[in-house]
């Protein structure tokens, strides 16, 4: 995950013009693309359906 962090980093960096000094702002904010990237994959649980109680 780490080298992707880096390549998008690197790739929204060049984008804004190479500037000088703001490498963790560029780092934080690939880290935030490719977090909400992944949570778009992430299927949220099932429900289970709920039992009925036989009468006695």
């Amino acid at each position: 995950m780490e080298d992707q962090v880096r390549r998008r980093a690197y790739e929204l960096w060049e984008a804004d013009g190479r500037p000088h000094g703001q490498d963790q702002q560029y780092w934080f904010r690939a880290m935030a693309e490719l977090a909400a990237e992944a949570a778009k994959t992430i299927k949220p649980p099932r429900k289970r359906a709920s039992r009925v109680k036989k009468a006695a």
